[in-house]
């Protein structure tokens, strides 16, 4: 392992990290670097650290949407969790990329703008629902997507905007290695806010998890065919599974976990779910869920 040095007043670099404690699956091995800026000052700082080091860089958010290998993951690991900030002007809600999707919604309802209310329930933070177009009761993201601001891994900062045909459904626009700094979405006024709150709460309870379990957001991308959650029931696969892990009965494209479950055994009943709706229904199943380090049979 490589000593780091952050050589700024305030800004930790930690080795050996546990990403239990970083997963809402609570599962998987340690990163070898870990740090979470508070400013894209601290963010392009730790991007020249792991470049002077030749350290490959793995970003996250809120660690909702990861499945992390039991063995870990090797180099720097950035969370932009700590990112927080949210600016109104007008229709115009321009968010730090740490923002809990939860918050993002609860201000704009406050500030009288609504578009969101169908995506809440959504676990995370508003950079991690970007990275892969995140979708709920028939509408997604990118319905409200404005720009984005974003950093390469050389430290330049960039803008990318939400023209409709360039983003789609589920789908993301950003490549490995780029690190979502704001996100800008377009929203509509409106005076009926207490509507919107009480249509907000009712899509939250359909998303609902019971609190004793492990979750993660959704595990596959929805085919043009069929819905991945129709296609894991119709395949038998929700509900009991066996295993220290199952697709939940409820929403099927969500996996739950009982205590005691490892990243290895949720990763082979995502494989052996792929190999059910393929063998039955003859859908490939395109994950959405980001794998982060090795797994035995990646495929």
């Amino acid at each position: 392992m490589v000593p780091l040095h952050s050589g700024l007043s305030g800004l930790t670099i930690a080795e050996g990290m546990d990403m239990k404690s970083l997963s809402s699956f609570a599962t998987g091995g340690k990163a070898e670097y870990y740090a979470e800026p508070k400013t894209i000052h601290d963010a392009v700082s730790l991007l020249e650290i792991a470049y002077a080091k030749n350290l490959p860089v793995t970003i996250i958010g809120a660690g909702t949407h990861i499945l992390v290998s039991d063995s870990g993951i090797p180099g720097m690991v950035i969370s932009t969790a700590g990112m927080k900030g949210m600016t109104i002007r007008g229709r115009l809600l321009v968010a730090s990329p740490g923002e809990s999707m939860e918050n993002v919604i609860n201000q704009a309802i406050d500030h009288n703008l609504i578009g969101l209310e169908k995506i809440a329930g959504i676990p995370g933070t508003i950079a991690g629902a970007l990275s892969v177009n995140a979708s709920a009761n028939g509408a997604t993201l990118s319905d409200s997507f404005f720009y984005a601001d974003y950093l390469t891994m050389d430290g330049l900062l960039h803008r990318r905007p939400g023209f409709h045909d360039y983003i789609r459904r589920q789908r993301s626009i950003f490549r490995d290695g780029e690190m979502i700094i704001s996100v800008a979405l377009l929203l509509e006024p409106s005076r009926a806010s207490a509507e919107a709150r009480v249509r907000k709460e009712e899509y939250v309870e359909k998303m609902y998890i019971p609190p004793a379990r492990r979750f993660s957001g959704q595990i596959f991308r929805d085919s043009e065919t069929m819905s991945a959650s129709d296609a894991l029931k119709e395949a038998g696969l929700a509900g009991k599974s066996g295993l220290r892990a199952e697709f939940s009965a409820y929403q099927p494209n969500t996996i739950l976990t009982w205590p005691g479950c490892t990243s290895d055994e949720i990763f082979t009943l995502i494989r052996h779910a792929e190999k059910t709706v393929k063998d039955k229904l003859g859908i490939a199943l395109e994950r959405s869920l980001t794998i982060l380090g090795s797994f035995r049979d990646q495929g």
